[in-house]
């Protein structure tokens, strides 16, 4: 299912009072911190590369690719204190757009639901990072039954009011025995420090033969090959780990997992477009027509593997 992209320059325009503030509390965070003390170098995530060369510098955040698995991470990450104080003054959260793009957020949830059902073999499922229970919501609207872990107090009161099952602020807190047969993570892998051994903490609450969802962005996506720096995925602080579809696989397979089924969504072919036509920012709407459309559409992006975001699921061994 293509996920229009002139969509996303609307809320990306509708976005901007919210983008002012945290990019003001970014830089201000950032701005009394010291390479030495406040960073700590790190190799690959997911398969232990190292290298002092990095393909640009954004926020003081060097990111390295790793010509083994094809990953792209922070080779300098705030230490993990410091990251945790970092979120803790967050000043936007994930409600916000639950709430003002409610549309744009169905339709990418819909498509991850559609592969989830086709291969899950049970209802139970435990969203990690729920936010504000929307995707919740409409898997249970679809015959699921769904759990959600949170931490986020504001959120976490939001999804209650609203008849989701928020079980925990952490997945440490769910209660002994809990088990589920498909978990989720909507762009949450990206934040995880060692993404491997996260994957594999899961397997504690996850039944035997069960799946695990996730939604990441791409490091093989055009708009990140093209715009790089420019691309909003790169953030040069939360963002500390970016998956390719081979990086994605080799996490899992490491822990026991098998790929059932991955797919890229969302083109960019706008926003692409728009930092070819030297906009000054590529994420808001113009009048230039798009200069890539002629070369390739939305959905030929998509469906070759260059979508901003790998939606895919895996299968546990164990």
């Amino acid at each position: 299912m293509t996920i229009e992209t002139t969509n996303q320059l609307g809320l990306h325009k509708a976005r901007q009072s919210q983008l002012v503030n945290s990019d003001k509390y970014t830089n201000d965070f950032l701005s009394s911190l010291e390479q030495v003390k406040d960073y700590e170098h790190i190799s690959c995530p997911t398969c232990g590369y190292k290298s002092d060369d990095y393909l640009f510098v954004k926020r003081g955040g060097r990111y390295t690719y790793c010509p083994k698995c094809e990953h792209i991470f922070l080779s300098n990450c705030l230490t993990q204190d410091l990251l945790l104080r970092f979120y803790a003054g967050y000043p936007t959260n994930t409600l916000e757009w639950h709430t003002n793009e409610s549309e744009f957020y169905r339709r990418i949830y819909l498509n991850g639901l559609n592969t989830i059902q086709e291969v899950a073999t049970g209802p139970r499922i435990l969203d990690i990072g729920c936010s504000s229970g929307y995707f919740l919501s409409i898997a249970v609207e679809n015959g699921m039954e769904g759990f959600g872990v949170e931490p986020n107090k504001l959120e976490v009161e939001y999804a209650r009011q609203n008849g989701v099952l928020v079980l925990a602020s952490n997945v440490s807190d769910l209660d002994s025995g809990e088990t589920f047969d498909v978990i989720t993570l909507w762009d949450v892998l990206e934040h995880i420090r060692e993404p491997v051994a996260y994957i594999e903490s899961l397997l504690s609450i996850l039944k035997p033969g069960g799946c695990i969802f996730v939604q990441v962005p791409s490091c093989d996506s055009l708009a990140a090959k093209i715009m790089r720096g420019a691309c909003n995925m790169f953030d040069g602080v939360e963002h500390l780990t970016l998956f390719s579809k081979r990086s994605l696989n080799l996490a899992f397979t490491k822990v026991g997992f098998e790929l059932v089924r991955s797919e890229t969504i969302i083109s960019e072919v706008y926003a692409i477009s728009n930092f070819l036509n030297y906009e000054q920012d590529p994420y808001l709407p113009n009048s230039s027509k798009p200069i890539i459309e002629s070369i390739l559409d939305a959905k030929t992006i998509e469906s070759s593997g260059f979508g901003y975001k790998i939606q895919a699921i895996f299968r546990s061994h164990k």
